[in-house]
C-alpha cells in the first residue's frame, strides 16, 4: 500500500493535537481526524447559556505551571496567559450528616491527622517523574475501604476522605481505585492539601486558546466531522475508514479518543486480549460539572462533602455581589442539571441562603462521542490497565489522558504528556 501520510491521528483533544503537532514539527506528514465539529475533547469553554457576557469552562480547566512541566513548556512556547483563582475564604463541609465550617469535630482531629499522614506516606512510594506502570505499586490499587481499614477513622473523617475521592473521581468512592488518588498526591509534592490548593490556575480564554495556537503555528491538517469506524493494519501501513465512507491511509496511527468509545472502533486485526478485557465495559467515572450563577453566598466560597454535590468551587465574583460557582458531582448525584430549582436545593445544602439565578452544564455522559468523563478505574484494574493500554499494537499507538502513565493522569497535563509519548512511539515506528 502506498501511504499518503506518515501518521493519521484519531481524536482532536489535547493528546491528539499534541501528538500531531510534535510529529509535524519533526517533519512528518500528518492528518488529524476529529469526530465532532470542534477540537478540544473534554475541554470546552463557551458563553454561559443565556448570559452571553459570561464564559464557562464546561470540562477540564485547571493547570499549575510550577508542578506540571508539560503545561509549563506549552504556555512558555506560545505565550499563553494564566489567571489564578482566589483562595477560598469561607468553607462549608458536610461530614457525618452535619453541616460544618471545619471538616471534622474536635474529637476527630487526631483521625484527620492520621489519614493525612497515611495518604502522604503511601504517595512517597511513587516517583512522580517515572511511569506509574513501571513502579512496584500494584498493591496500592485497592478500594478506599481497604486502604483506610487499618486507621479506624471516625465517621466525619471517613466522610471527608470519601467526599474528596468522590469530587476527584465523579463516582461512588467505594467503587474507585485509590491508586490514582495516591498518585495525584505524589504529584502535589506528596501533599494531600494539593487537592484543595495546588490546581488554581486557568488558561485565559479557556483551554482552546492554547489548542488554537498549537494548531495555527504548526499548520496542522484537521478534518472535523470525521467519525472513525474502522482501523485496519497491513504489512506496510494503516487504513482508517470513517462512518461516512472516507478512507485515509498512513504508515502509522495514533488513537487518542476516550476509552469508553474506543471499543466501538473496529480494529483489524483485533486488539490484544488484555486491552479488549479492560475496554469491554465503561469505567466508573460519571462526573457532572454544573456552572451556576449564584448570589447570597459568602465571599470566596468553597464546599466539600457527601451532599448532592460533592464540591463547590468559585469561578468568578462579580461587582453586583453574585458569583459563578462550579459544582462537582458524580454517580451519586441524582440531579437534573437543567433544573434550576434542583440545583439550587443542592447548593443550599452547603449555603442555606443561596439563590441560584441560572445554571449551565454539558452532559458528557450523554454525548456518544465521549460516553462519560475522564477515566476512573475500579479497584484492582488501574495498574494493569495502564500497562496494557500503553503498549503499541503494530503500527497503532494509543494516547489520551484516560491512559496517561503518569501522576497527572486525567488532567490536561496528562493529555499533553500522553500525546508527546505517542509521538515518540510513532517516530520509532517510522524509523523502522
Amino acid at each position: 500500500m502506498n501511504a499518503t501520510y506518515d501518521a493519521v491521528v484519531v481524536g482532536g483533544g489535547f493528546a491528539g493535537v499534541t501528538a500531531a503537532r510534535d510529529l509535524v514539527d519533526r517533519g512528518r506528514s500528518v492528518v488529524l481526524l476529529e469526530a465532532g465539529t470542534r477540537i478540544g475533547g473534554r475541554t470546552y469553554t463557551r458563553p454561559f447559556k443565556g448570559q452571553e457576557d459570561l464564559t464557562v469552562d464546561l470540562g477540564g480547566s485547571w493547570v499549575n505551571r510550577e508542578l506540571q512541566p508539560e503545561i509549563r513548556r506549552e504556555i512558555g512556547r506560545y505565550g499563553i496567559a494564566l489567571a489564578e483563582d482566589a483562595m477560598p475564604a469561607s468553607a462549608a463541609f458536610i461530614t457525618d450528616g452535619v453541616l460544618r465550617s471545619f471538616p471534622v469535630p474536635a474529637g476527630e482531629i487526631p483521625d484527620l491527622e492520621r489519614v493525612v499522614g497515611h495518604l502522604r506516606d503511601a504517595s512517597k512510594r511513587i516517583a512522580p517523574s517515572q511511569r506509574l506502570s513501571r513502579q512496584p505499586i500494584r498493591d496500592l490499587d485497592v478500594s478506599a475501604d481497604e486502604f483506610m481499614a487499618p486507621l479506624q477513622l471516625g465517621p466525619a473523617t471517613r466522610d471527608l476522605v470519601y467526599a474528596a475521592l468522590a469530587w476527584y473521581a465523579g463516582a461512588d468512592p467505594r467503587k474507585v481505585s485509590m491508586l490514582g488518588f495516591i498518585a495525584q498526591t505524589a504529584g502535589f509534592g506528596h501533599s494531600p492539601y494539593g487537592f484543595f490548593g495546588a490546581l488554581t490556575e486557568r488558561i485565559v480564554g479557556g483551554a482552546e486558546t492554547l489548542l488554537d495556537r498549537m494548531v495555527e503555528q504548526s499548520r496542522l491538517e484537521i478534518r472535523l466531522d470525521h467519525h472513525v469506524a474502522q482501523i485496519e493494519q497491513g504489512e506496510d501501513g494503516v487504513t482508517v475508514r470513517t462512518r461516512h465512507g472516507e478512507c485515509v491511509r498512513a504508515r502509522s496511527c495514533v488513537v487518542a479518543v476516550p476509552t469508553n468509545v474506543l471499543r466501538h472502533i473496529d480494529f483489524r486485526p483485533g486488539l490484544a486480549g488484555d486491552k479488549q478485557r479492560f475496554l469491554k465495559e465503561n469505567h466508573v467515572g460519571r462526573a457532572t460539572k454544573p456552572s451556576m450563577l449564584v448570589r447570597h453566598v459568602p465571599a470566596r466560597p468553597f464546599a466539600l462533602g457527601l451532599g448532592t454535590l460533592q464540591a463547590l468551587c468559585l469561578g468568578h465574583e462579580y461587582p453586583d455581589g453574585s458569583c459563578l460557582l462550579m459544582g462537582f458531582g458524580g454517580e451519586r448525584t441524582k440531579l437534573d442539571l437543567r433544573n434550576r430549582e434542583q440545583v439550587e436545593d443542592a447548593v443550599r445544602e452547603y449555603y442555606p441562603e443561596a439563590e441560584v439565578l441560572a445554571v449551565d452544564a454539558y452532559d458528557w455522559n450523554a454525548d456518544p462521542l465521549f460516553d462519560g468523563t475522564y477515566r476512573i478505574d475500579p479497584p484492582g484494574q488501574a495498574y494493569d490497565f495502564l500497562h496494557a493500554m500503553n503498549e503499541p499494537e503494530g503500527r497503532v499507538v494509543f494516547a489520551g489522558t484516560d491512559l496517561d502513565d503518569s501522576v497527572w493522569r486525567i488532567w490536561i497535563e496528562g493529555a499533553v504528556h500522553s500525546g508527546r509519548h505517542a509521538a515518540d512511539e510513532v517516530s520509532v515506528i517510522l524509523a523502522r
